[in-house]
């Protein structure tokens, strides 16, 4: 499966950035590898979580302005 495979790639993190993760990893029970990338999916899924919620917040502004305000 395609989806499944996974990529080797450096990164280069600040030091207190790195230090984050690691105690996050640690407090996770997650490898260092493991809380990035989980982090990483996570931020991904927020933005879709994120988007319909705005949608629906300005679809029912709308809704409100088209009545008048009432």
């Amino acid at each position: 499966m395609a989806a499944d495979r996974s990529y080797d790639f450096h990164l280069r993190l600040r030091a207190q950035l790195q230090k984050q993760i690691r105690v996050a990893a640690a407090a996770n029970d997650r490898s260092l590898n493991a809380e990035i990338a989980a982090r990483l999916e996570q931020s991904f899924a927020d933005d879709g979580e994120d988007r319909q919620r705005v949608a629906q917040l300005l679809t029912e502004a709308l809704a409100i302005i088209d009545k008048g305000g009432r």
